[in-house]
Order: structure tokens, then C-alpha cells, then sequence
């Protein structure tokens, strides 16, 4: 049989082709695989590190629940142990790899329903607990309001989207799960509208609180309450939840890159037990640190607006206006002194209390 020259040479050349695509599909796999095992490998660590947090901060609270009667403790404690379960489902998942994913799927959805809620409403109750002390009667009424409607909102739409998910099994990851993300969209939304509306309350307890204030000691003496109201806190909550949430959407169909969910949590749930213990921090010296930051973020605030109102030297810092008394100064400690952040029945922390707001 006769075959052309020029047909021999395009056979040869589409097996040439052939062999260049199939070593093509070769290496993209492999490079899948090699991606695949990277962001699990960044996943993994980011998982244990949580864990540890959540452990460490799940027994900070129960000791403060426990030694200082504060039911206060009770909103991060939940979120912790429940985080916690989460995450230890997680782990054991990574080193046991189940045939049946239904109880990896139970556990997770069941540690899943209050590790987000509790810090909504902690945050929501601080906000209003502030905004009585700081502000007119009206404008309590209208932060209380909206921060309630917004808390709402959103763990609404947070239960709607945990009923969705499902079960799934991958041979790379073992158990997972699997949501078709109707309502995250709308999770995302709700929590970014309440944490630039907490922003916003913020701006304004802060300004109403020493805008009207021409005397150096008073006003140092509302910054050193605001510092001590856990102010801070509710600030660093709501700017993070601004900046990792659009991470959090870019990102979600990326490998790995899901660990920004664990990240937002350390940082609420870190600054959640703080916003809880703050009346107990100057017992104890490791918060020292924390506490100047805090002190000095005011100082900044107070050195600003002094140089915009004048009538009076901005010299002085916050950390020794507790060392300079006059009659309005006195006033204004027994006032706020009445607005303490709770009152349990227990006489040594009743102490504390008083000891605290003469500080």
C-alpha cells in the first residue's frame, strides 16, 4: 500500500500534539494537587491556632464567670465552646478520615449556632449600655433601636443559611460540608451594616461625650470612662468585620484562603472577652500593655480636638488626669459611679467596682 510522504509527517505530528497534551493535562493536575495539598496544609495550622484561642479564652471566661459572679462572661464563654467543637470536629476530621460523614455534618452544624449570635448581641448591648450613660435619652433610644433591629437581621439570616448546608465527602479532605450560598450574601451585608452603624455610634458617643467640655481634668476624665467602657473593643470588632468581610467574598473561591472566616473569630471573640473584663483588667498586671494602648489611642483623640477647641494646653495626658481633682471632676465620678456596668451581689466585687470608677 502507497502512503505519501506528507501523510506519514501530519501523523507523526499529531502524535507529537497528542504527547504535548497529554503531559499538558499532566501537570495541570499536578499542579492542582500541589495547590490543593498547600491550602490544606494553611488551612490546617490556621484550625489549630484557632483552636488554641478559642480553648485558652473559653477558660478565661469561665474563670471570670465563675470567680467574679459576671453573667456578662456567659456571650463569649458560648462562643468560644462553641467554636471550639467546631474546630475539634475540624481536627479530628483531618486525622480520622470517616466513611459516614452524617456525624461529622451533625456536629458541625450543632457547634455552629452560637459561635456568631452570642457576639452580635454582646456587642448590641454594650452599644446601648454606653450610648445611656453618654448620650440624651432620644439618642439612646435610637442606637438601642437600630442596634437591636440590625443584631436581628442578621442572626436571621445566619440560621437561614446554617439550615442549608449538607454533607459532602472529598478523598483529599474527608468529610466536609456543603452550602449552596443563598443567604451568605445577605450574612455578609447585615454584618457590615451593623458593624458601620456601631462605627458610627461610636463617632458619636465619643464626640457628644467631650465636644462641650472646655476643662482639661473633666475631659480626660470622660476619655479615662470611655477607655474604661470597653469602647475600644466594640471599635476594633466592627473595623475588622469592615475589612474582612469583602476578603472573606473575594476569596472564598480560592483554596485555603477560607481561613479569613477563623481570623475574623479570633479577633471578635479575643475582643469580646475584654469588652466583658475590663472592670477586672487593673488586677491584673498582664493587661497593663493593653490597657496603655487603649489609653494612648484617647490621648491621640484628646490631643486633636484639644488643638481644635484651645483654651487650654494639651500637655497633659489622659494617664494623669486621675491625679488632678476639682468639684466637676468629683461630680461626674459619683454620676458615672451610678452607671456601673453591673452590679452583681457580691460584696468584694462591689468593691472592685467602686474602686475601679475612682481610678
Amino acid at each position: 500500500m502507497y502512503i505519501k510522504s506528507n501523510t506519514i509527517d501530519k501523523f507523526s505530528e499529531s502524535l507529537v500534539r497528542r504527547d504535548e497534551e497529554l503531559n499538558t493535562i499532566d501537570d495541570v493536575v499536578n499542579n492542582e494537587n500541589t495547590t490543593m495539598l498547600v491550602a490544606t496544609r494553611i488551612s490546617t495550622i490556621i484550625v489549630i491556632i484557632s483552636w488554641y484561642i478559642y480553648g485558652k479564652y473559653a477558660y478565661f471566661c469561665l474563670r471570670g464567670l465563675i470567680k467574679y459572679k459576671n453573667y456578662n462572661f456567659l456571650f463569649p464563654l458560648a462562643a468560644t465552646l462553641f467554636a471550639f467543637v467546631n474546630n475539634t470536629n475540624d481536627i479530628a476530621n483531618y486525622i480520622y478520615h470517616q466513611s459516614d460523614c452524617y456525624p461529622f455534618w451533625v456536629i458541625f452544624v450543632g457547634s455552629a449556632t452560637l459561635n456568631w449570635a452570642p457576639i452580635s448581641w454582646l456587642q448590641a448591648y454594650r452599644l446601648a449600655l454606653i450610648s445611656k450613660i453618654y448620650l440624651s435619652s432620644l439618642l439612646y433610644f435610637i442606637i438601642t433601636s437600630m442596634a437591636i433591629i440590625l443584631s436581628s437581621i442578621y442572626c436571621t439570616y445566619y440560621f437561614l443559611n446554617l439550615s442549608l448546608f449538607d454533607h459532602a465527602k472529598s478523598d483529599t479532605l474527608g468529610c466536609g460540608v456543603t452550602n449552596p450560598g443563598t443567604w451568605t450574601p445577605y450574612i455578609m451585608v447585615s454584618d457590615i451594616a451593623d458593624s458601620v452603624f456601631s462605627l458610627a455610634s461610636i463617632c458619636i458617643i465619643v464626640f457628644k461625650s467631650i465636644n462641650h467640655l472646655k476643662e482639661l481634668n473633666t475631659r480626660n476624665e470622660k476619655l479615662n470612662d470611655l477607655v474604661g467602657q470597653g469602647i475600644i473593643e466594640l471599635f476594633i470588632i466592627a473595623l475588622a468585620k469592615i475589612i474582612l468581610y469583602p476578603l472573606i467574598h473575594y476569596t472564598s473561591k480560592v483554596p485555603g484562603l477560607d481561613v479569613f472566616w477563623d481570623i475574623l473569630s479570633m479577633i471578635v471573640i479575643i475582643c469580646a472577652y475584654k469588652l466583658v473584663n475590663f472592670p477586672y483588667e487593673h488586677l491584673d498586671n498582664s493587661k497593663k500593655g493593653f490597657s496603655n494602648l487603649r489609653k494612648s489611642i484617647f490621648n491621640f483623640i484628646d490631643t486633636n480636638i484639644g488643638h481644635s477647641s484651645g483654651n487650654y494646653s494639651s500637655n497633659a495626658s489622659i494617664n494623669n488626669a486621675k491625679y488632678i481633682k476639682t468639684p466637676d471632676l468629683e461630680e461626674n465620678r459619683s454620676n458615672y459611679a451610678r452607671e456601673t456596668y453591673i452590679n452583681p451581689p457580691c460584696s468584694s466585687y462591689n468593691r472592685i467596682s467602686n474602686n475601679y470608677s475612682r481610678n
